[in-house]
């Protein structure tokens, strides 16, 4: 059973289908708020928790937690005189204590900043963005007698590179102070969980059983972008789109391939969404072959900003001088840049549901981008040497040319350092 919070802790729940993390979500809840209710903390007599819940939609939080959470606030924790809002979702309690739903979109981590909160639950963690995550914490935690607590939980839909497995990792990490985590899977909980449906999940794909009912990070057999999907992301430009902007990725090579990779931006800030256009991607070319290139796509996107392989500086020098673009060493550490491709990648569903009617991804790639399009789907990390069922953080070289270069250009447009950390004070950043 996961611990209840403590001051300036973060517990993280990543349970698999079945094992109950939304409902000791709410549990979690209640027991805060019977421990606050009617405590006065800060200067001007506030009293008891104030919890804020964080999921992707309104709608979502209505569908996990509304009806249930309704239920037991008029069952077994009625004593708490808990009086929920219909409309809004909101909970508050004859103490002062409230428990209230926010929807994680780009705007409200802007808008949201107002709130002040002593608790963020995030329930379905990866379907948040680690961005806006990042952005309403500290503000909503920068009162100094806030108790700062955080219950993340959920699958990993993101593997390695959303929310769920940050969290979870620090808690395995001694030098991260104030983080735990607790790792359950359905088999841990026969008593609630049906062999029947177990069996019917079975039978489905291998990937997804791994993933939704054992809560395996690596379910994708190491894929770094697991989410990215060729019937999903593979698809034309419209023919009518207006690009905000032009980038282009180098990732410089010859023995391996050397990759240009061109992405129009359409939309700004947490709303743009990026398109790869087209590739240049060959082996054995020297530098002035490249420069032909870079001449032609200088034509093609005049305007376009060049982020190229930073460990290069003397091509970039030369093909700055000699070509005339607008070349520049990309910023940013591996797993900042496939964070924010992760992130690009994500599928999202308004609606809730599973179909890809309404679903939609902040990054999709042009069919011709055949070599690129074959790389992001065979992106992985290699196997830990000693377990080979396990895989480390390394990723393999192989395949890994045109998911550089993508990632060099769009981290050095959309990656956003320095951000406060969201476990430190609001005047410390990195």
């Amino acid at each position: 059973v996961p611990r209840v919070c403590q001051c300036a802790d973060t517990q993280t729940m990543p349970f698999g289908r079945g094992a109950g993390k939304s409902w000791m979500q709410r549990q979690l809840w209640y027991l805060l708020v019977l421990q606050y209710d009617e405590q006065v903390r800060g200067p001007n007599g506030q009293r008891g928790a104030r919890i804020v819940v964080l999921m992707d939609t309104l709608k979502h939080f209505t569908a996990v937690h509304g009806l249930l959470m309704r239920q037991e606030l008029a069952d077994q924790w009625a004593f708490l005189g808990g009086a929920v809002n219909k409309t809004t979702g909101m909970v508050t309690f004859p103490g002062g204590s409230w428990i209230r739903p926010f929807p994680a979109t780009e705007h409200n981590s802007t808008s949201g900043r107002g709130t002040r909160a002593d608790v963020v639950a995030i329930d379905e963690a990866d379907d948040v963005d680690l961005d806006v995550y990042d952005s309403v914490c500290v503000p909503w935690f920068s009162e100094p007698w806030s108790l700062r607590q955080r219950i993340v939980s959920g699958t990993p839909r993101r593997g390695r590179y959303g929310l769920l497995y940050r969290t979870h990792s620090r808690g395995l990490d001694q030098t991260w102070p104030d983080h735990y985590t607790r790792h359950s899977t359905y088999a841990e909980c026969p008593e609630i969980v049906g062999t029947e449906i177990v069996a019917e999940a079975k039978r489905g794909p291998a990937e997804t059983f791994r993933r939704e009912w054992l809560c395996d990070f690596d379910a994708a057999e190491g894929l770094v972008l697991d989410e990215f999907r060729e019937d999903f992301h593979v698809r034309p430009a419209p023919a009518d789109a207006r690009w905000q902007r032009v980038l282009v990725g180098v990732d410089f090579g010859y023995t391996d391939p050397g990759v240009f990779v061109a992405i129009g931006v359409a939309g700004h800030g947490n709303d743009a969404q990026a398109h790869a256009l087209d590739e240049v991607y060959e082996s054995g070319k020297v530098l002035d072959w490249w420069a032909e290139r870079a001449r032609a796509w200088r034509a093609r996107w005049p305007q376009a900003e060049w982020f190229a392989d930073p460990s290069r500086p003397d091509t970039i020098n030369a093909l700055r001088s000699d070509v005339g673009i607008n070349i520049q060493g990309a910023k940013g550490r591996v797993d900042e840049g496939l964070a924010t491709l992760a992130n690009l990648v994500h599928i999202r569903h308004p609606d809730d549901s599973a179909s890809d009617s309404k679903a939609w991804a902040r990054l999709y790639v042009d069919p011709r981008c055949r070599n690129g399009i074959r790389e992001l789907m065979s992106y992985r990390r290699k196997r830990d040497p000693h377990d080979r069922e396990r895989y480390s953080e390394a990723i393999e070289h192989a395949n890994s040319h045109f998911p550089d270069a993508l990632r060099y250009a769009c981290f050095s447009a959309f990656g956003k350092p320095p951000r406060i950390r969201a476990e430190w004070g609001p005047d410390q950043v990195i």
